[in-house]
């Protein structure tokens, strides 16, 4: 049904380039010919979000809210056919041990310098840890004990503590057992540190940064990530936690901190700014890299 109020067919342009504001996107439009303007339909405004004012004088004015504008090039592709998602060999050249084997695997990052913190002069966070159910024991011991043989996490006597929980994912392990997630209350401790502004990219920024010709996409999750940025060893102690009686503490950046988000985010950025790719973008959040390609050789669509 279209704007002449009678149901006819009508045929669909090839995608056109439409600037919207600041934005160049790809769309594919209906034509009508017995249309006396161009209309967006009705499912566009309405994933859009858009608003329709009519004035007095006969005149109408359309609003769309910032965020809609910032999402637009996914909506628009949104009703695009969808390609076979496709897998590549890795290539040889790439060493093995760039890969983790388990979600426990920990990096580092070389040109991370190693963070130091600064406390407010209140006295310090000491709280007890509370007791754990014997299954939770059991479920998180693995993976405190993989961080203890990794260094990640090492003995320590400190004025602070604050208590850890172990959280119990849906899924089990290969011996039917749940696996556990680490996780410490870390918020009397951000409470302490003196922040700094924290930026973080906007998610609809980054959307918006997807080029409108990318066809193909490479994720890369960058395991344990914070982990991989040393914290100095004159503030190691604020993070210090007990486990079976005994203090312990973190030599990498802790999941929980704060800060660890936008300082990951900042070295990250350093050691890839300048890296650049033929007919690709490398789009960047947190820890989470996107390459978007608008082609993809034959060899790599094995």
């Amino acid at each position: 049904m279209g704007v002449s109020g009678i149901t006819q067919r009508v045929k669909r342009l090839p995608p056109r380039m439409v600037s919207v504001g600041p934005l160049e996107v790809q769309h594919s439009f209906l034509l009508m010919s017995d249309s006396p303007l161009n209309l967006p339909g009705r499912d566009l405004l309405c994933k859009l979000r858009a608003t329709i004012t009519c004035s007095p004088d006969g005149s109408l004015s359309l609003e769309v809210p910032e965020e809609s504008l910032n999402l637009l090039p996914v909506l628009l592709s949104e009703n695009q056919e969808a390609k076979e998602p496709s897998t590549f060999e890795i290539p040889k050249d790439i060493p093995e041990s760039l890969w983790a084997t388990s979600s426990s695997d920990v990096g580092l990052l070389k040109s991370a310098v190693p963070v130091q913190i600064k406390t407010k002069s209140s006295p310090p966070p000491s709280i007890p840890q509370y007791p754990l159910s014997k299954e939770a024991i059991e479920g998180i011991t693995p993976v405190i004990n993989s961080l203890i043989e990794q260094g990640i996490i090492i003995p320590c006597k400190s004025e602070y503590n604050t208590p850890i929980l172990p959280i119990k994912k849906p899924k089990r392990g290969p011996d039917g057992k749940h696996i556990y997630r680490f996780v410490q209350d870390l918020r009397a401790v951000n409470n302490h540190v003196i922040k700094r502004h924290s930026v973080v990219s906007n998610i609809h920024t980054i959307i918006s940064s997807i080029p409108s010709t990318a066809t193909y996409f490479t994720v890369v999750d960058l395991c344990s990530a914070f982990f991989s940025i040393p914290i100095h060893k004159n503030s190691r102690h604020i993070f210090a936690f007990t486990w079976k009686g005994s203090q312990y503490t973190w030599c990498r950046l802790p999941q929980g901190y704060v800060k660890s988000p936008s300082l990951f985010e900042q070295i990250l950025s350093q050691d890839t700014d300048n890296i650049t790719f033929k007919n690709s973008k490398l789009i960047k959040y947190v820890d989470d890299l996107l390459l978007a390609s608008n082609r993809c050789k034959n060899m790599s669509r094995r």
